[in-house]
């Protein structure tokens, strides 16, 4: 046996030895991981119900700090007040319920109208003669919700998942809302604790470039939240001034939902064509509502193909063609939530390719300046 071993080549057989106690302990890994397989789901379902309120917070945090830090200047314009951090927060959070209070209040007093205003009988006679009219659409609609798994006898079972899915999200928003406040409170000290966890363990030069990237994606996200904010402004105010002059019904609030829904790609759109029937359908305006939707669906078509690439190109120093592909990407990706984050992503990777471009340029350099003295000589 010890003369066969000898004959074999050590190298091979080292790589053999290494390889096999790879395989023995990926199969022991594996079993582990079945036989605590409960665990480790209960362990997943904690992590997720633990990070979501986190991420959010983050997100909040992220979103309402320029405010914040807007507010804070003001306060300390003369001389640094201990106050003044803590009131900014609790202005801007101020702020920012009092919008929504307002919209909510805008929502509330348009549906009373209609529905102070509403006519069963008309109703129900202007819904008869459209299933006659578009008996093709309304058959186009039953199907489309029959293949997307909707119908008579799983709807309660639908309607309560709805119910648990919106109760899941609203709990996670109000926790995500307490940790955004010690966020913006404490936002300074955690980011020091968090630098100096990274310098410890890692080294400096990881955390000068973990604070790069940071400004990277800073630059990218900030980017697109401008940009969204200036394109969901324009659309919405070229549709109030647009409706008006058609005499949709509300043309200001219809406006204003366009400009909130366009915060988020592809659903303006949607939330624009609701408000429109909305307003619409109670008084039996069946000629307003079809060229409100008309109007809503060119301005949406010239905003998704032109206006809102452009306006993003320019926020996030992107070309409008990368745009439109990262958008058309993210939404074959990930839907909605894919499309939010498609743009700032792509506009954050660019910069990294850009940087990655700059230093390969830098190392091409410098051989040819170590070249020249010795040519002189």
């Amino acid at each position: 046996m010890k003369k066969l071993i000898d004959k074999l080549d050590q190298r091979y057989l080292k790589i053999c030895l290494y390889a096999g106690i790879t395989v023995l302990l990926t199969i022991g890994a594996i079993a582990l991981l079945l036989s605590t397989g409960p665990f480790w789901s209960k362990f997943w379902t904690i992590l997720t119900a633990v990070l979501k309120p986190i991420v959010i917070g983050g997100i909040l945090c992220y979103l309402f700090l320029p405010i914040v830090n807007c507010f804070e200047d003001i306060f300390n314009k003369k001389e640094s007040k201990k106050w003044a951090r803590v009131v900014s927060v609790f202005l801007t959070l101020f702020l920012v319920i009092a919008v929504i209070a307002l919209i909510i209040c805008l929502i509330v007093i348009t549906v009373y109208k209609n529905v102070e205003s509403l006519n069963l009988t008309t109703i129900q006679s202007t819904v008869g003669s459209l299933q006659q009219q578009y008996a093709d659409i309304w058959q186009f609609v039953q199907e489309l919700l029959a293949s997307s798994g909707i119908t008579n006898e799983n709807f309660p079972n639908l309607v309560a998942t709805i119910t648990e899915v919106v109760k899941e999200f609203f709990s996670s928003l109000f926790f995500g809302v307490i940790f955004s406040i010690y966020f913006m409170l404490d936002g300074k000290r955690i980011s020091t604790y968090w630098g100096r966890v990274i310098r410890v363990l890692f080294g400096n030069k990881s955390e000068v470039e973990l604070k790069q990237l940071m400004i990277d994606a800073d630059n990218a996200f900030s980017g697109y939240i401008r940009g969204q904010f200036l394109d969901a402004l324009l659309i919405g105010v070229l549709s109030m001034i647009i409706l008006s002059f058609a005499g949709i019904p509300n043309a200001i609030l219809v406006g204003l939902f366009v400009g909130i829904g366009n915060m988020i790609p592809y659903v303006g759109p949607v939330v624009g064509y609701i408000t429109v029937v909305i307003v619409c359908l109670p008084t039996a305006a069946i000629d307003k509502m079809v060229i409100g939707i008309i109007i809503l669906t060119i301005l949406m078509f010239v905003d998704g193909n032109i206006i809102n690439p452009k306006l993003l190109s320019n926020t996030v120093s992107v070309h409008p063609l990368l745009v439109v592909a990262a958008l058309i990407a993210g939404g074959a990706i990930g839907g909605v939530a894919g499309m939010l984050i498609a743009v700032p992503t792509a506009a954050f990777l660019k910069i990294q390719f850009d940087r990655y471009l700059d230093k390969i340029e830098e190392m091409n350099k410098e051989p040819k300046k170590e070249a020249n003295p010795e040519a002189e000589d």
